[in-house]
């Protein structure tokens, strides 16, 4: 299990901050967006995104096999995601939580101190690193699968104009982005923030496209799911921001 979630971690991209904040803003000039339509764009966006930075923070949520991940991924190339970054898992059932950094390049989970790694299997048995932007497992299925999405005003988000949207999410739908999250919790409580900006033009009918996201439009900024008296955050940032992984050793 630890290993399963240890991926989870994987997807994101390097931070330099721990926890990000949610304040208040003025609302821009507009509108409120319907809520079923900001959550569509924002899974269509999601859908052809190619790399992003992910900070991954769990609170109060017994039995998981990660605390924290901090982390650049890209699904590229396709098929044979790469990642590279830093998180807190526990290697073993019941073991205490460790800090390590790692890289996954070539389907190989590479762990060490940042200057050096030694690889640790396969990536697929741990995580695979493109699983947050895969259109079908990832963000993008969790963006698309929120039910009864309402729109609860206007936000900042570490400096980012967002729109809040809550709902609920099913918990197999969790599932792949964190292992053992959703476990006998059925339908979790989700709020999104999301970019507040217009969706792309001229494709609006043809969305999810080929061409990769060049890091525009309502993306996802920020997702918090609740279970129990817990927590399960994931925010993104870099939209888009090219990532490469050296694998070690050449």
């Amino acid at each position: 299990m630890a290993a399963s979630v240890f991926a989870a971690l994987v997807t994101g991209c390097s931070s330099s901050s721990d926890d990000s904040k949610t304040t208040s803003a003025p609302a821009p000039t507009g509108a409120l967006p319907d809520g079923a339509q900001i959550v569509s764009e924002s899974a269509k966006t999601t859908q052809t995104l190619q790399s992003v930075h992910l900070a991954l923070a769990v609170k109060n949520v017994p039995n998981l096999p990660v605390e924290s991940v901090k982390a650049d991924v890209t699904n590229q190339p396709q098929g044979n995601g790469q990642a590279i970054g830093e998180a807190s898992v526990r290697m073993k059932q019941d073991a205490p939580f460790t800090s390590t950094k790692f890289l996954v390049v070539d389907k190989t989970l590479y762990i060490g101190d940042g200057s050096s790694y030694a690889p640790a299997g396969p990536a697929e048995k741990v995580y695979d690193p493109g699983v947050i932007l895969d259109k079908d497992k990832g963000l993008a299925n969790v963006i698309a699968n929120v039910q009864n999405p309402k729109v609860e005003g206007r936000e900042k988000v570490d400096g980012v104009d967002t729109v809040k949207v809550s709902g609920t999410i099913d918990a197999s739908v969790i599932d792949p982005i964190v292992p053992q999250a959703g476990k006998d919790a059925g339908t979790m409580p989700i709020t999104l923030w999301i970019k507040d900006v217009a969706p792309p033009t001229g494709s609006a009918t043809t969305l999810p496209s080929t061409a990769a996201s060049p890091g525009n439009g309502p993306n996802l900024v920020q997702a918090v799911v609740k279970k129990d008296s817990g927590t399960i955050t994931v925010t993104l940032s870099d939209w888009a921001k090219p990532v490469t992984v050296t694998k070690p050793g050449g």
